[in-house]
């Protein structure tokens, strides 16, 4: 993702008219604290910022930022400001820096409902500890047309809990009936498969690949297959070399709401001292397990099952590719063996 520290700096230029139509005095964003009854971070996985000077465990009014995260991807629900005393939705649309975990980042850029208008985050954060990512310190910096920009200091932090388990029921003279079930909660994000309309995929995409990895126009052109990270990122699976019968294929982690600026072309690693016949970021005919997150690759070389190489990747939660199998055979001797039985070169533990 690029960095948005730049982009938080020109913001406030970009969000009002010339100096010249403005008043001689601007109001006040008038940023509330929340009441810490609206604030509930004693079960799931939240993030929260709250004003520098005060403390969430003592204060009544302390929190400035809450934002909640679902499922084992911590999926990013609307954050919430309070302004005039309404609560105020937030959607991420930028992120800049290297997330200690939670998906949280040292800068973050967030589009308030009206146009044109941001809320910018600028973190100190600690390494993960545990369960929790400690916000050391920073800054909040609201911009809303026609007010001054406003900035408060704030300190937080990311992280999950769970609640407490139920005490053992007692021992009954009889089994009680049966309770009716329980509302069905919404459901995290799932790793899962959907089709990218071709008008999504940005030019800007393609060229660089065209350029990057010698991929051909008209393989590009093929329909391009998306996995589902979380509700703002994917990986985007597309076609880029055609080998008599087989595809190779470049992936791409994208964040949705600018794909053409913000994605990147995931390399696979390999072990020192191994040749990938494909190059970094090229995979033969990817096969997918989207339970497990792991994609197969066979590539072969001579009649096509006596030598190349089988490899296996697990997807991260930060969207990389982590290799967790690799076997390979050099000699093209013309005796059928089979892709799973080459030789083992690296394997996970």
């Amino acid at each position: 993702m690029h960095t948005i520290r730049s982009l938080a700096l020109a913001l406030p230029l970009l969000a009002t008219p010339a100096a010249a139509q403005q008043p001689a005095v601007q109001p006040d964003v008038d940023l509330k604290l929340f009441d810490r009854a609206e604030v509930d971070r004693s079960k799931g996985c939240t993030v929260a910022l709250w004003q520098a000077d005060r403390d969430p465990e003592k204060d009544r009014f302390a929190y400035l930022f809450t934002e909640v995260l679902t499922g084992q991807n911590h999926a990013r629900q609307p954050a919430r400001i309070k302004i005039a005393g309404e609560a105020v939705a937030l959607t991420r649309v930028a992120v800049g820096g290297k997330t200690p975990g939670y998906g949280l980042y040292p800068y973050q850029l967030y589009r308030l409902p009206g146009a044109n208008e941001f809320a910018i985050l600028d973190l100190k954060l600690a390494e993960e500890q545990g369960e929790a990512v400690e916000i050391e310190s920073g800054s909040l910096t609201i911009v809303m047309k026609g007010r001054q920009v406003f900035r408060a200091s704030v300190k937080g932090g990311a992280g999950c809990m769970t609640a407490p388990a139920a005490e053992p029921a007692r021992p009954q003279a009889r089994a009680p009936q049966p309770a009716s079930p329980a509302p069905a909660e919404p459901g995290p994000v799932q790793f899962e498969r959907y089709a990218v309309r071709p008008e999504q995929v940005p030019r800007a995409m393609t060229q660089a690949m065209a350029k990057q990895f010698g991929c051909e126009a008209a393989v590009m052109r093929k329909p391009v297959v998306g996995y589902q990270m979380s509700e703002e990122s994917a990986i985007w699976q597309i076609s880029c070399g055609d080998y008599g019968g087989k595809t190779s294929a470049v992936f791409a982690l994208v964040y949705l709401t600018d794909p053409a600026k913000q994605h990147t072309f995931i390399p696979f690693k390999w072990p020192k001292g191994q040749n990938r016949g494909l190059g970094d970021n090229a995979m033969m005919a990817p096969q997918w397990d989207l339970k497990a997150r792991i994609v197969t690759s066979i590539y072969t070389e001579g009649n096509g099952k006596d030598c190349g190489s089988l490899e296996r990747h697990r997807v991260t939660a930060e969207g990389a590719f982590q290799l967790v199998e690799l076997r390979t055979r050099d000699q093209c001797d013309g005796k059928p063996v089979g892709a799973e039985n080459f030789p083992v070169v690296f394997k996970a533990r």
